[in-house]
């Protein structure tokens, strides 16, 4: 229960955040994020790029993670703070803004992105997906995770300077093992730019693994009992659950195998002293046997997400976000949810008449409830009174800490449509995901506004667009 009311509060905080919102402008943005950098290594004291956020103009332009800007609308960025980039890309507002970047594929490349610009207090339904995750998670959800990597790079070599990898002389012993390292390290080196060569290469790949049985391992008995890691396949891109423990109440004996990978890359035209560029280790300790092969294949491309970019050296953080969701084109007014502020040009909310101004009185034949704190109140209401439709094998914690996230069981998707229609859960923005079955039990996708236009009474029936965005990054 007391998960349940931190979740909560933070519902409370969210729309707080609503209310208090005052001045009316413009917020642009241009879809990703970026630091300083202050390694000596890659792009020291320039921007380099974070994140580039799903269907935004800078995925539009090729965008790319670990990218450095070297010049915003012919202003060279060396040594500029923080500030002054942001100020940078805002003052460009609604107009294309000039961005050069350099990366391992080149240097000084030349893009054009547009902002996305919106009213200051509208809430989009992208926000209220977010804010709604629990009548969907299976199609709103945020999870993070960490792994044990330590991370080291060369502090005297500039690895933009690296263009070309191949590999040492692989192990006849673990042919297969070796054969996997070498497909996904390539796969990984090719998408961030460098290019493999057999002959004279600027790096080659050595790696090294152990994997063997715990001497030590005392059984706990049901495994039930001990935490589960969950962690995202860059592959398959999804979360899954592994046989590994990480976890700091998790004590050795309570291991049965021990699993040691290290990637390595190293400069051959360098003496031994100082060929070592780029290493990452992985130690894990697995409560069940999970093949070496599999653990390749599946972190290998988590590990070289600290190439060429660093961001911590002791253990690696990530991020996933999954949001697929009804987007009609309709932005809200924060202070007075049922006020239509915006409705986007060329969109389904336009196409079937919405207009701005216009006030929402249910929809989908729920009746909406503007306030709030009493929202909040029924939104919490219904978290507690269907978790008993929810499947406990799906059981997840998301990237806010709450534990008790999981998905509906398929048994009870009559229950859970019951539920979502009754009138003291107010679940107006279900509609956000009514191609589910376990909302919509009819099978269509069309949304059903009532509306008031000044003394006119209208419904409007809206065909949505289902979006959706995947975001995977390393923090």
């Amino acid at each position: 229960m007391k998960q349940i009311g931190f979740f909560i509060v933070f519902l409370l905080f969210c729309f707080a955040s609503f209310s208090q919102q005052k001045e009316i402008g413009i917020t642009c943005r241009s879809g990703f994020t970026f630091e300083i950098s202050q390694q000596k290594n890659w792009g020291y004291a320039k921007p380099v790029v974070l994140s580039v956020l799903p269907n935004t103009p800078a995925e539009a332009t090729g965008l790319r993670v670990h990218d450095i800007i070297e010049s915003i609308n012919g202003e060279p960025t060396e040594g500029k703070d923080y500030a002054t980039i942001f100020s940078w890309l805002q003052r460009s507002a609604n107009e294309r803004i000039l961005i050069n970047i350099s990366n391992l594929k080149g240097r000084n490349k030349a893009i054009r992105l547009t902002p996305y610009c919106n009213l200051s207090n509208a809430i989009t339904e992208k926000d209220l997906a977010e804010v709604y995750a629990f009548y969907s998670l299976e199609d709103a959800q945020s999870r993070s995770f960490t792994c044990p990597f330590k991370t080291k790079v060369s502090e005297n070599v500039n690895l933009s300077n690296y263009k070309t990898f191949g590999f040492s002389k692989p192990d006849a012993k673990n042919r297969q093992l070796e054969n996997i390292i070498q497909v996904s390290v390539r796969k990984c080196l090719e998408q961030k730019g460098l290019v493999y060569a057999a002959k004279k290469p600027d790096l080659l790949l050595e790696s090294y693994y152990t994997y063997q049985k715990n001497p030590n391992y005392r059984s706990t008995g049901s495994l039930k009992k001990l935490p589960v890691e969950s962690r995202y396949n860059m592959n398959t891109k999804r979360m899954e659950n592994l046989p590994i423990y990480y976890n700091p109440l998790i004590h050795t004996n309570q291991a049965a195998y021990f699993l040691k990978l290290n990637i390595l890359l190293i400069d051959p035209n360098k003496r031994d002293t100082n060929r070592l560029i780029w290493e990452c280790e992985a130690n894990e300790l697995l409560q069940s046997d999970y093949p070496i092969e599999d653990y390749a294949d599946f972190h290998i491309p988590l590990m070289l997400t600290q190439y060429p970019y660093l961001k911590s050296t002791d253990q690696v953080q990530f991020f996933y976000s999954r949001y697929r969701y009804n987007y009609t084109g309709i932005g809200y007014n924060m202070d007075n949810l049922k006020e239509i502020i915006r409705v986007d040009h060329a969109t389904p909310a336009e196409e079937a008449g919405m207009l701005t101004g216009d006030v929402v009185e249910k929809i989908n034949g729920i009746k909406f409830n503007n306030n709030a704190k009493s929202a909040d109140s029924k939104y919490k209401q219904f978290i507690l009174n269907t978790m008993p439709f929810r499947n406990e094998k799906t059981q997840f914690t998301n990237a806010e800490g709450f534990t008790k996230c999981m998905y509906w069981n398929p048994m009870d998707y009559v229950r859970v449509s019951d539920a979502i229609k009754k009138t003291e859960f107010s679940a107006v923005f279900s509609y956000l995901f009514y191609f589910e079955p376990y909302i919509n039990l009819s099978g269509s996708n069309i949304v059903s506004f009532n509306i008031v236009r000044g003394k006119q009474k209208l419904t409007i029936k809206v065909k949505p667009v289902i979006v959706e965005e995947e975001l995977f990054e390393n923090r």
